[in-house]
C-alpha cells in the first residue's frame, strides 16, 4: 500500500500496538512469556534421519516443536499456519481484528507486511512462503485482498525482522503507509534444513551437545504512528526508539574467529539514536547455544554493554529453541510484551539480532510514559 502524499499526522514516534507469538512453550504470545520467565522447556529428543530415512549411529537431536502442541487446534502443521496463529493475535491485540466479523468487509484492514524469511537458497526454504501467508490471511479475514495488501519479504536469516521493523518504520514516518505488520516465518525442523545443520555440527546431538535446538514457531507486531495509535486509543506496549543495522565481515560458522566490529556498531548507533538508552533494563539476544554466536558475544558484551551492566540479559531459544528467520519477530515481541507489563512500565529494552550471513541489527523499545509523554 503506497501513497503519492504523505497522509496526515506522518512523522513522529512510531508504536507497536499488537503482539502475538505461536512457540512450543506458548499457543499465544502470554502463553509463551510465561512460560519463559517461569524457565518451561518443552525439548523432545528425535532420531536424526540417515540415509534411506533410517536413523544413523550418531544418536538423536533435540528439538523444540510447536505443531505438535498445536496440530488439534490448528488441523495442520504447517509454517504458514503457525505464523497466521501469531498474525491473528497481533492484529486482535490491536483491535484491528474481530473473530466474529471475518465475513465484515469493513474489518478487514489494509495492511502492510513485512515478513521476515529464510535465505533465499537455505535448504528447506520457500519462495511461495510470503504469498501462502497472504492468501491465508485474506481468507481469514485478517487482512484486506489486493491492492491493499503490501507484502516486503526480508530474506535475510535470523537479523530480518528487525531489518523490516527499520524499513516499515521508515515508510510509516515517511506516510507511505498506516499500519504495518512485521514478522517472521520459518520451518527449522524441515528435514532438508536438520540435515544441512548436522552437517555443518550446528545442531544439539547426543554428540554435539553445544549446538542449537531447532524449534518452530512464529511471532508479529502492529507497528503504528504513535499519533494515530492514540487518536483511536489503543493500547500501545512500547516505542520503537531506534532501529540501527550494520554487517559483520566474519561469518559465525567461519574459519576465522570473529570480533563482533559489525554488532558493536549496530549496537552503538542505536543506544545512540534512543532517548531512553539509559533506561534500558533487559537485553534481548539471539544467543541459541552456537559456539560462533557465544564468541561474538562475549566481544559484543566488552566493546558495547559495558554502560548496560545492570541490565539483564534473556535468551528465549534456551526455552522455545532457534526460530530462524522467526526469531528476531520473537525477541521483539517478548520485549515489547515485557514493557507492557506494569513491571515495565518507564523502562525500556535492547534487541539484538546477528545473521548467519552477516547482517547486524539493534533496537531500543521504550515502555510507555506516565502522562502519555513519547
Amino acid at each position: 500500500m503506497s501513497a503519492a502524499a504523505p497522509r496526515p499526522g506522518a512523522g513522529g514516534g512510531i508504536a507497536i500496538t499488537g503482539l502475538g507469538a505461536v512457540t512450543a512453550v506458548g499457543a499465544t504470545l502470554d502463553q509463551t512469556a510465561t512460560s519463559v520467565s517461569a524457565g518451561v522447556r518443552r525439548m523432545s529428543e528425535r532420531p536424526l534421519a540417515g540415509e534411506g530415512g533410517e536413523p544413523p549411529d550418531e544418536g538423536g537431536v533435540y528439538v523444540a516443536a510447536s505443531a505438535e502442541a498445536l496440530a488439534a487446534s490448528l488441523g495442520s502443521a504447517a509454517p504458514v499456519d503457525l505464523a497466521l496463529a501469531a498474525a491473528r493475535e497481533a492484529l486482535w491485540d490491536a483491535g484491528l481484528y474481530e473473530p466474529g466479523d471475518v465475513d465484515a468487509a469493513y474489518r478487514r484492514n489494509a495492511v502492510a507486511v513485512s515478513l521476515a524469511l529464510p535465505y533465499a537458497d537455505a535448504p528447506g526454504a520457500s519462495e511461495a512462503d510470503a504469498d501462502a501467508f497472504v492468501e491465508g490471511a485474506v481468507a481469514a479475514g485478517l487482512l484486506a485482498g489486493e491492492p491493499a495488501v503490501a507484502i516486503v519479504p526480508c530474506r535475510n536469516g535470523h537479523a530480518g525482522a528487525l531489518l523490516a521493523l527499520e524499513a516499515a518504520s521508515a515508510r510509516l514516518r515517511a506516510g507511505e503507509i498506516d499500519v504495518a505488520l512485521v514478522g517472521g516465518l520459518d520451518a527449522t525442523l524441515d528435514a532438508a534444513r536438520i540435515a544441512e545443520l548436522n552437517r555443518l555440527s550446528k545442531l544439539r546431538t547426543d554428540r554435539a551437545p553445544g549446538g542449537a535446538i531447532p524449534g518452530e514457531g512464529s511471532a508479529f507486531l502492529v507497528v503504528e504512528r504513535l499519533a494515530d495509535a492514540r487518536r483511536r486509543s489503543a493500547r500501545f506496549a512500547a516505542a520503537v526508539e531506534s532501529v540501527a543495522r550494520d554487517t559483520e565481515p566474519v561469518p559465525l560458522d567461519g574459519t576465522r574467529p570473529g570480533r563482533a566490529d559489525g554488532a558493536t556498531r549496530a549496537v552503538a548507533r542505536a543506544l545512540g539514536a534512543a532517548p531512553s538508552a539509559r533506561r534500558i533494563e533487559e537485553i534481548w539476544c539471539d544467543l541459541n547455544g552456537e559456539r560462533g554466536r557465544a564468541l561474538e558475544w562475549g566481544f559484543l558484551e566488552t566493546r558495547a554493554l559495558a554502560a548496560l551492566g545492570a541490565a539483564r540479559r534473556r535468551a528465549p531459544a534456551a526455552f522455545v529453541g532457534d526460530l530462524g528467520s522467526a526469531s528476531g519477530a520473537l525477541l521483539l515481541a517478548l520485549a515489547a510484551y515485557a514493557l507492557r507489563a506494569p513491571r515495565g512500565a518507564g523502562g525500556a529494552a535492547l534487541v539484538c539480532s546477528a545473521s548467519e550471513r552477516g547482517e547486524r541489527a539493534a533496537a531500543v523499545l521504550a515502555a510507555p510514559r506516565a502522562g502519555g509523554e513519547d
